[in-house]
C-alpha cells in the first residue's frame, strides 16, 4: 500500500493530483475542478495529506468532497481528525455533527432527516451530472435502456427521475 511508505508519499501525492487533474478538471485553465463525478482521488489526496501532517491541505480537500458530497463517510472521518489536530474545537464538533446519527431509538427521526437531507442532494447532482452528459453528447439513442425508468436486476421498474423528485418535492421536512 502506497500510503503506508513514506518513502512513496511524494510520487503517491504527484499521481493523485494527476488523476484529480485528468477526470475532474473543468477543463480550463484557471485549475477549477469538479468532484461531481469521482472524489476518490481526492479523498485519497487528503489521506495522504494528513498523514504527511499538512494537515491545512488536508482540511480544503475534505472541504471540497463534503461540498459535492456530505454523506461522505471518509472525508467526514478525515476532516474530523485534522480539527482533532488543528485544535479547532468548533470544526470537531461541526463536522461530527454532519455524520450519519446513530441507530439509537432516540436518534432515529434525526437519522431518517439525514438520509432524506443527503438523497434529495444526490438526486439534485445526479439531474445536474444528466443534463451536462446530455450537453456534452446530446440525447440517448432510441435503442438504449434508460436505467433510471427500469431496474433490469431485479426485474421491477422504478420510478422515473421526474416522479421521485415530485415525491420529494413534497416533505420538505428534511431540509430544516
Amino acid at each position: 500500500e502506497t500510503l503506508g511508505d513514506p518513502d512513496l508519499w511524494t510520487q503517491a501525492e504527484k499521481q493523485y493530483l494527476s488523476l484529480i487533474d485528468e477526470h475532474c478538471g473543468a477543463g480550463g485553465d484557471d485549475g477549477r475542478i469538479d468532484l461531481s463525478n469521482w472524489v476518490e482521488p481526492a479523498n485519497r489526496l487528503a489521506t495522504l495529506l494528513y498523514l504527511m501532517g499538512r494537515f491545512g491541505e488536508s482540511k480544503k480537500w475534505c472541504e471540497r468532497i463534503l461540498s459535492v458530497k456530505p454523506w461522505h463517510v471518509g472525508a467526514l472521518s478525515g476532516i474530523v481528525m485534522v480539527c482533532i489536530k488543528m485544535g479547532d474545537k468548533e470544526g470537531v464538533l461541526k463536522y461530527s455533527l454532519m455524520g450519519l446519527p446513530n441507530l439509537s431509538s432516540q436518534m432515529r427521526n434525526a437519522r431518517s432527516t439525514w438520509v432524506q437531507k443527503n438523497v434529495k442532494f444526490a438526486q439534485t447532482n445526479l439531474l445536474r451530472l444528466e443534463e451536462l452528459n446530455r450537453k456534452a453528447y446530446g440525447e440517448p439513442d432510441d435503442s438504449s435502456v434508460n436505467y433510471a425508468e427500469n431496474d433490469s436486476s431485479n426485474g421491477n421498474p422504478t420510478a422515473d427521475t421526474a416522479q421521485i423528485k415530485d415525491e420529494t418535492d413534497e416533505d420538505n421536512s428534511a431540509w430544516q
